[in-house]
């Protein structure tokens, strides 16, 4: 997709809007719908801002001497130093396609979607599997191996989408399964797990008749999470943020549909000096921190109930000390392979 004039990209891999006289940024996935108020070299300096080293793809913008600096909550503020939230890179063409819109089906299916390397699912799990079963014999479960996930990308959404994932290092298996995931319950709704995550309560009682987008938060009251969902880019957000070991919504979810258009936009947008490696490039890239930023900013357009799961038997932590030979968080390479051949498309 090129464009009339470049987009301003923030570190939050937002875009700088001008609205109403006033300069704020806004998801990625959202460009469509703020187009005609991205600005022009021309608007921003009748706003005072000026362009340090315009010639570059990464710079900084002064207004009143001081650098335009962005906020997690997607205002701006005047820093008297240059960090990263400070930086802005120009983006003059946008590299990938969003998702096809699936047609909405507002009703959560009982199905339990569950994704791991292996073929089959590991012996540590089969346990834990067959307790959710049990516990849940109405619902369909579904596990997904390495090559399920291939298969299943390229069938439901296509090329494109399959080659933002295969941007992705094979090193790090859980952003793997957080794009996954987001795809699998966008096309067939119901509920997504991690493997090591599980249940002592049926599954229906967490849900109700009329949802269609369930979010839960840590329960900082247990000392085990006062720390967890804690993260710089979220600091807005009033109980920190959105875990994904569990998500729960409806087949074709516009807001879904969001979430996986702006993972796949900081995929394309990832650079390993401004966005880290290991555990916190995957938080930022494909993570919870993506998600739960994409769903604050949304609580108001769509039917979203947030509920404590884990005061209703679920537990991220059901299989434990399972310890996998190769962990992301430990890694020192990109998560994102830096190659123009991988993935592109016209």
């Amino acid at each position: 997709m090129d464009l009339d004039h470049p987009i301003f990209l923030t570190y939050f891999f937002t875009v700088l809007i001008i609205q109403d006289d006033r300069i704020r940024h806004v998801d990625f996935c959202d460009i469509k719908e703020y187009g005609a108020c991205l600005p022009t070299y021309e608007q921003l300096s009748k706003h005072g801002i000026t362009v340090l080293n315009p010639r570059d793809d990464t710079f900084l913008l002064l207004q009143h001497d001081r650098f335009l600096s962005a906020r997690p909550d997607g205002t701006f503020e005047l820093a008297t130093k240059a960090n990263w939230w400070e930086e802005f890179r120009r983006i003059s063409t946008v590299p990938f396609k969003f998702i096809q819109e699936k047609t909405y089906s507002p009703r959560i299916p009982h199905i339990i979607h569950q994704t791991d390397n292996a073929l089959r699912p590991q012996e540590c799990y089969l346990e834990n599997i067959k307790s959710l079963q049990t516990l849940n014999k109405d619902w369909e479960y579904k596990y997904y191996s390495e090559k399920d996930r291939l298969d299943f990308i390229y069938a439901y959404f296509g090329w494109d989408a399959l080659s933002a994932y295969l941007r992705l290092n094979r090193l790090y298996g859980a952003a793997q399964a957080d794009f996954f995931r987001y795809l699998c319950l966008y096309q067939h709704g119901g509920v997504y797990l991690d493997m090591k995550s599980g249940s002592t309560e049926p599954l229906s009682s967490v849900l109700q008749d009329d949802d269609h987008f369930v979010i839960s938060q840590w329960d900082w009251s247990i000392p085990e999470y006062f720390e967890w969902g804690k993260k710089a880019e979220i600091s807005h957000i009033e109980g920190g943020e959105y875990p994904i070991w569990c998500l729960i919504c409806a087949p074709g979810h516009p807001l879904m549909a969001k979430v996986i258009n702006q993972m796949i936009a900081n995929i394309f947008f990832y650079t390993p000096d401004l966005h880290g490696i290991g555990s916190v490039a995957t938080l930022k890239v494909t993570g919870p921190i993506v998600f739960t930023r994409v769903v604050f900013n949304n609580l108001s357009k769509y039917d979203i109930r947030k509920k404590n799961i884990l005061e209703k038997g679920l537990n991220p932590h059901m299989v434990k000390n399972v310890l996998r030979e190769v962990q992301y968080h430990e890694q020192v390479l990109p998560l994102v392979i830096q190659s123009s051949r991988i993935g592109d498309t016209e």
